[in-house]
């Protein structure tokens, strides 16, 4: 497949994510490792909720797939303001994961290190961001994601990117690739004492409204700051935030996907 054309696949899924009325299969069994998976098993798969088990798991859980024409996409995180969900939570809740998978939510450390960490799989990230006035969206893929066990402290881990959004994580001096995940009651940015503008501080977390987040000193992304309004949306230190996108405004919502393959 040529990659013009899967940029294209992905540009029009960036941009076409409508969640209506979700389908839901709410069977005892799992249907498959991940959506990927499933949509590998039966390609005429629709989008809905689906009850997965990865390989290496010892239990399953529901996520919600969307199923494209090149495969299907496991939804890890959604934060578009619509539910009105509340991301300052601790390490427990980051890890266990919140939310509704049908509307706005983060799957859990703990399920995306599963996810990530199949063997004899791939992982890919796909990252899908709207601003508010944009009738495109943007997109940032990215060839591999993984994403470490708690023993790591939930490490980030990118592979090389494409897309239209810029790739936030490695910008400038700044790399949040190899970051380990924190929260405002667990604190692994390196930020021993950082500073934006006239402002110091040394929790990345507590300064960005206490977002879990892979921080490193910062960094110039944060997709689980708090949601503003569009009358109300520019120039917050705590945002939507991807920083080669639109990077003084609090975003209209982000998608984060996984595909494995």
């Amino acid at each position: 497949m040529g990659l013009s054309y899967r940029l294209g696949c992905l540009l029009f899924l960036s941009v076409h994510v409508k969640w209506i009325s979700a389908q839901i299969f709410p069977t005892q069994s799992p249907l498959g490792y991940d959506c990927s998976n499933i949509w590998e098993r039966n390609n005429e798969s629709v989008s809905g909720v689906y009850t997965i088990k990865p390989l290496g798991a010892s239990t399953s859980f529901q996520v919600f797939c969307d199923m494209k024409a090149d495969g299907g996409w496991t939804l890890i995180q959604r934060h578009n303001g619509l539910d009105g969900l509340v991301f300052s939570r601790t390490w427990a809740e980051y890890k266990q994961g919140f939310g509704n998978v049908t509307g706005e939510h983060w799957l859990g450390l703990d399920s995306m290190y599963l996810l990530t960490n199949q063997e004899d799989r791939t992982s890919e990230l796909l990252i899908s961001l709207d601003a508010f006035g944009d009738s495109l969206g943007a997109f940032s893929l990215y060839s591999s994601f993984n994403v470490g066990p708690e023993s790591k402290l939930y490490q980030l881990s990118v592979g090389i990117y494409s897309g239209t959004a810029g790739d936030a994580f490695r910008v400038g001096n700044s790399n949040q690739d190899g970051s380990y995940f924190s929260t405002k009651d667990k604190d692994n940015d390196n930020c021993n004492t950082c500073k934006i503008g006239d402002t110091r501080f040394t929790s990345c977390s507590r300064y960005q409204s206490n977002s879990g987040w892979w921080f490193s000193s910062c960094g110039n992304a944060n997709l689980n700051g708090q949601w503003r309004p569009q009358e109300n949306n520019v120039g917050w230190a705590s945002s939507v935030y991807w920083g080669t996108y639109r990077a003084t405004e609090s975003l209209k919502y982000s998608n984060m996907f996984v595909k494995t393959y």
